[in-house]
């Protein structure tokens, strides 16, 4: 083998194991996280009180499943987790100023979009809002950001970012 085909193969190699040390990394995290929550919720709940811990990124993949098989790549999942977004936030304020802020985030977002486009991910945003407001009423925590990581397997990390109770 020649040179430059063993330097390539070499990147290749140290790229994967980067990618392995960084999922192992987020694996150990997240147990980290799943150990230390128990005794964090002892400490603040009051004795026959019921507490339920909820990932907000698992959150996010359920409220997006029914869209996500449309989704045929990392790009297009992600557009549609921030569809998901816009929507969420927007199911969480008054009905008055849901639509102002509907076309204020796709102007921002998709000002490079034709109008076709913007049109038919706002009315996806409407379908999201209504369930939403069906079936997660529930969930009142804003979602501030997102980000979406490969596994390298096909498959996706997502971390999830949001506020308090609005």
């Amino acid at each position: 083998m020649s040179a430059p085909k063993q330097v390539t193969k070499r990147r290749k190699l140290e790229k994967k194991r980067q990618r392995k040390r960084v999922t192992q990394l987020k694996r150990q995290k997240q147990a980290q996280i799943r150990r230390c929550q128990p005794d964090c919720l002892e400490l603040a709940a009051t004795p026959n009180a019921h507490v339920e811990i909820t990932k907000m990124s698992d959150v996010l993949k359920d409220f997006v499943r029914p869209l996500a098989g449309s989704a045929d790549g990392r790009d297009t999942y992600e557009r549609l987790l921030w569809l998901g977004m816009v929507a969420w936030n927007a199911a969480l304020l008054p009905e008055c100023r849901r639509a102002e802020m509907i076309d204020d985030l796709m102007e921002q977002g998709m000002r490079w979009e034709s109008a076709w486009e913007r049109q038919a991910c706002c009315e996806t945003v409407d379908r999201l809002v209504a369930r939403k407001l069906e079936r997660f009423a529930g969930y009142q925590r804003p979602i501030l950001a997102f980000q979406l990581d490969e596994l390298g397997d096909g498959d996706y990390y997502l971390s999830v970012a949001s506020g308090l109770v609005c």
